[in-house]
């Protein structure tokens, strides 16, 4: 038990010391009877070297749930801060604050093998971005120009995600890994990211649940970058 928490906290150490981004949750759920769960879910997000907030996120679930596969629906308010941008023309727009609304869909088959469980979701994701007008300057950044207008945006995704986790004997600690594909059905199933992770949960008793997590995002699509990520979750259940 002890070498296993040892590796996790070597695996953790390089990963915390570059990461760019901290990723907070925290998810109240209740079940009704023993396959129906609705849940909330809160979370917070840094880039920017952790130097600003990314987004700010709240939403709402639903889940059925058989013995090898579950089935679920959510939605989910996205309010996402934006970086200073340069248009084509060289002029400057401001960082500012834009609303998204999401709503998703997922089947998940699981299976176990010894003290191992493997799972597979597939999860359709679309996420419409609001309109707005926001500032715009000269390059110079001080002379003011009209507005510039974001116009609203539809995102159709499917996420596959592949997860392992480990039952350790007599132990608190759940150890987890998963990759996980973003394919843009809009163009062509084209890969927009992969995600990859690994982690562990505690369970601290009957209805509380932490994790900590190191989350690598290999940008596939042109000019979306790679990220580095630390993440903390906390789960309540009824």
């Amino acid at each position: 038990m002890k070498k296993i928490l040892a590796g996790l906290l070597m695996l953790a150490a390089v990963p915390v010391a570059h990461s760019q981004e901290l990723w907070t949750s925290a998810d109240f759920s209740a079940g009704f009877g023993k396959k129906w769960e609705v849940g909330a879910e809160v979370e917070y997000r840094t880039h920017d070297a952790l130097k600003s907030t990314e987004r700010v996120t709240i939403g709402l679930s639903g889940e059925y749930k058989q013995k090898y596969f579950k089935i679920d629906a959510g939605y989910k308010y996205i309010m996402s801060n934006t970086l200073e941008e340069e248009t084509r023309k060289g002029n400057i727009i401001p960082p500012y604050w834009i609303g998204r609304h999401r709503v998703y869909a997922s089947v998940t088959g699981k299976i176990k093998a010894g003290r191992f469980s493997l799972s597979l979701r597939e999860r359709y994701q679309y996420t419409h971005r609001l309109g707005k007008w926001v500032d715009k300057y000269e390059p110079d950044g001080e002379t003011r120009k009209d507005d510039e207008w974001i116009a609203p945006k539809d995102k159709h995704i499917l996420r596959s995600r592949l997860h392992c986790d480990y039952n350790i004997r007599k132990s608190k600690f759940e150890p987890f890994a998963s990759i996980e594909l973003y394919d843009n059905l809009s163009r062509q199933f084209s890969v927009e990211k992969v995600r990859y992770t690994i982690g562990s949960e505690y369970k601290i008793n009957k209805h509380n649940r932490v994790e900590l997590f190191y989350r690598f995002v290999q940008g596939v699509e042109a000019g979306t970058d790679n990220q580095n990520v630390i993440g903390v979750g906390y789960t309540f259940r009824l």
